[in-house]
């Protein structure tokens, strides 16, 4: 018995590592494997776009906001400016009187007028008494056939005088109310481009009027194909107003543009601009956008995959879609997509349907990478 104990402590003291080689052997293993082997459960970092309207960028333009109601207005007559009544911004009603010519040059013209015509009518009476005296004379046989005609040939031409100077009368004083030059229409005036003193030619602007309405002008290219009532959007800040086109413009303006009249906001300041999404332009408005770098191979060339983000915003799906056109590094595409939408640029051939993805938005990345 003595001799067994013996050889149990001897052995127990010369292989120490005996008891403990399994346990390493096992936690190295253990170890080993976790290396190879990444947490499945980890989200993968996803940098994703957001799907967009095809309108939303492209056929934008910026047009100014006028009166629908505008007269530019002209004096008439040639003179000299003695007086201007109003200033830009003051409210105007129909006939006011707006600014005023020397009248003074006109008013003589229209007494010359007068005094002619009652020249020619002291010449008329004149005539008509020589020719009842011609009628008695001839009637008594005291007068020629010459002399009879050649006094009435007299009188028709005082009278026609006497018209003439009437006519003359009637064209004075229409141009001496021509020296005031009056509001057409209700509205204010915008604008004057005349001072007291300057000589003023016929026809020249130089008041202009904007009355009631509002609507937008600006000039697309011609190519564009634009229809009267096609709907269109107005953006200013946080303001979006849906409008429509209003007129075409029937002449091509330089380089090629043609211009739209657009209705506008009521509210709508006079020269404000506003930015001009022309939706329904290319008959595709409708159509959405996902960036180039979100498509992957399909079964043929129009029809392609993406994956989106599942509406948990955790995981990812695959979805089918039909390719559009091409708009920079953006494509059109239909089914399967909403606007709103979030697709996956960067390693979606990597990642198969139902992985557990970390977004990262595509506009926060590219603010990151431009930080200093």
């Amino acid at each position: 018995m003595k001799s067994l104990s013996f050889v149990l402590s001897r052995s127990s003291a010369v292989n120490p590592w005996a008891l403990l080689l399994p346990g390493l052997l096992l936690a190295l293993s253990a170890c080993e494997d976790g290396a190879d082997e990444p947490d499945a459960a980890a989200p993968r970092p996803a940098l994703v776009a957001e799907v967009r309207s095809a309108e939303a960028n492209g056929l934008t333009f910026v047009g100014e906001v006028r009166a629908a109601q505008r007269a530019e207005l002209a004096f008439a007559v040639n003179g000299v400016l003695s007086r201007v009544l109003v200033d830009v911004g003051a409210p105007l009603r129909k006939g006011d009187v707006l600014a005023q010519l020397d009248s003074r040059p006109l008013q003589a013209q229209a007494k010359a007028a007068e005094a002619e015509i009652l020249r020619a009518q002291a010449q008329s009476a004149e005539l008509r008494l020589r020719v009842e005296r011609m009628r008695q004379a001839q009637a008594a046989d005291a007068a020629s056939p010459a002399e009879w005609t050649g006094v009435q040939a007299e009188l028709a031409a005082a009278e026609a005088s006497l018209k003439a100077a009437q006519a003359q009368r009637d064209a004075a004083t229409w141009t001496l109310k021509q020296a005031e030059l009056r509001a057409p229409i209700d509205g204010v005036l915008a604008s004057r481009n005349l001072e007291v003193g300057q000589a003023v030619a016929p026809g020249a602007p130089v008041l202009t009027m904007d009355g009631a309405g509002r609507e937008l002008l600006l000039n697309v290219p011609e190519s564009l194909p634009i229809k009267l009532g096609q709907p269109v959007t107005l953006v200013q800040g946080q303001q979006r107003h849906a409008s429509r086109v209003l007129r075409l413009g029937e002449r091509l303006q330089a380089g090629g543009l043609r211009q739209l009249h657009l209705a506008a906001p009521a509210s709508a300041a006079v020269g404000s601009t506003w930015t001009v999404q022309l939706a329904g332009a290319d008959n595709n408005a409708a159509a959405l956008q996902v960036p180039l770098r979100a498509v992957l191979a399909g079964a043929t060339a129009n029809k392609a995959r993406v994956l989106r983000l599942a509406a948990d915003g955790q995981h990812v799906e695959t979805t089918e879609v039909q390719l559009g056109r091409t708009d920079g590094d953006w494509v059109e595409v239909s089914a399967g997509l909403k606007r709103g939408d979030r697709v996956v640029l960067a390693g979606a051939h990597q990642l198969q349907p139902g992985s557990r993805v970390k977004p990262v938005n595509q506009l926060a990345q590219a603010h990151r990478e431009q930080a200093p």
